[in-house]
């Protein structure tokens, strides 16, 4: 991959800020005699015929064919389909660059095919109740679905639920890593081998390379939504209730971890600025540690080679004895195919993207983590890769802990969004009052509720 010019780093991570933030949670359905019988219609669902001298064409909006570090990756993976699964069985992707998230919406009610979108977590539901996006049990043979599904995280298949129905399949993945500065934490008399575990670790950390070195010590923007839900819930705090009914981001432990970082970001040593300003400032190596989404590694390893220093990584830090919980960032493929024929067309591209060869190029050539885990010890997958990039294990081991980054329910969903973000970045970043600026956010939201 190119090394990247400073716009475009920005871009990049504007656009990592943008996808991370729209992210979200399931929701199961209380209502098990509707699920019988929507499995029993589901398992009757018959696909198309598929003619190779025929191709069926099928549309795919992307956002990362729109950003510079992810476009070749992703337009390798769309080719690599064409040239073999596609051209064998008689279907045709023609991906589109969509980095605003809003093409596929305007297509959309201009009536334009659009088959498959690669979709944020945190619209989903809004998507599907106003744009006519399917479940994948609605549209797939469930045998052939859940045959697919075996040696993908478990817990990555339930990300893109609503109701107990799949509505997106993880695609783009990654849980959230702090990345080291490995020469500033030397300089300090740190061991970037030895990363912080806890938050109070960081602070410390963070307080000495400030006075060691002169440099920032740490790094988190207040706008980076799916990380806070992380901290939220590593403190025992909810961001949503179970039945995503109401906002519960106002509770104790809610306030006491945006508290905590609050002090963080106040203590002289933390980074201020947007997502792309502190990623840069990490990148041109005056910051000790960032915290993002793994997917930056492959642009922050490049930095790093050519400003002389090694990077480091360490696992989401957790409040004292209380284990980290990570949330998700990235994107689901969502689906609306219009007829049997198409079923079975996006149903081989998503098989192919979503199977051993696909994510062997997502994770290499993009920089997502491979959700067939297994992948990451088979000699003719990843083993070699996660091997040059040991990073890539810290993200596979939180995995296991992982929960879902909130789908906010209803159409108002993106307002609650916007309510919720503003609520944090005011918290941590000026002089108001925590508690207060969240439950006045969670009022807000609630009367927004469906």
């Amino acid at each position: 991959m190119k090394r990247l010019a400073k716009g475009a780093i920005a871009l990049m991570t504007a656009g990592s800020l943008i996808l991370t933030s729209a992210c979200g949670a399931n929701s199961e359905s209380s209502n098990t005699s509707g699920n019988a019988n929507a499995s029993a219609k589901a398992s009757q669902v018959e696909l198309g015929t598929l003619d190779p001298a025929n191709p069926t064409k099928v549309t795919f909006y992307s956002y990362s064919l729109a950003y510079p570090t992810m476009k070749a990756g992703m337009e390798q993976l769309i080719q690599e389909f064409n040239d073999t699964v596609g051209k064998e069985k008689g279907v045709i992707v023609e991906g589109v660059p969509d980095a605003t998230f809003q093409q596929y919406k305007a297509d959309i009610s201009a009536g334009k095919e659009v088959d498959v979108v690669q979709h944020t977590f945190n619209l989903l539901d809004s998507s599907r109740l106003g744009l006519g996006f399917k479940a994948y049990e609605d549209v797939f043979p469930q045998a052939e679905l859940d045959e697919h599904l075996k040696g993908i995280s478990p817990n990555a298949l339930e990300l893109g639920k609503i109701d107990g129905k799949m509505y997106g399949l993880a695609f783009t993945f990654s849980t959230p890593i702090v990345f080291i500065n490995g020469k500033l934490f030397e300089e300090a008399g740190l061991d970037p081998a030895n990363p912080p575990k806890t938050w109070d670790d960081i602070k410390k950390a963070s307080l000495q390379i400030k006075e060691k070195t002169g440099k920032d010590g740490f790094g988190l923007s207040p706008q980076n939504g799916w990380v806070t839900e992380g901290l939220i819930l590593s403190n025992g705090g909810r961001v949503l209730s179970e039945d995503h009914k109401q906002a519960e981001f106002a509770n104790k432990e809610s306030v006491d971890a945006i508290s905590m970082w609050k002090d963080l970001y106040m203590n002289g040593a933390s980074a201020k600025g947007t997502d792309a300003e502190v990623s840069e400032q990490f990148m041109a190596g005056n910051l000790g540690m960032y915290v993002s989404s793994t997917s930056l590694y492959s642009g922050i390893k490049k930095a790093s080679e050519a400003g002389g220093w090694k990077v480091y990584g360490g696992a989401l830090p957790q409040f004292g004895e209380k284990e980290s919980i990570p949330v998700n960032s990235g994107s689901v493929l969502a689906v609306r195919p219009d007829s049997p024929e198409k079923n079975a067309a996006v149903w081989e591209f998503i098989k192919f993207v979503t199977g051993d060869r696909g994510y062997t190029i997502i994770t290499s050539q993009i920089g997502y983590l491979p959700l067939r885990t297994g992948l990451a010890d088979d000699p003719n997958g990843l083993k070699e890769f996660v091997e040059q990039n040991p990073l890539y294990r810290i993200n596979l081991e939180q995995l296991s802990r992982i929960q879902p980054v909130a789908i906010w329910p209803g159409e108002s969903a993106t307002e609650m969004v916007t309510a919720f973000t503003d609520a944090i970045v005011k918290s941590v970043s000026t002089d108001a009052d925590v508690e207060q600026t969240l439950k006045q956010a969670q009022d807000q939201i609630n009367g927004m509720m469906p």
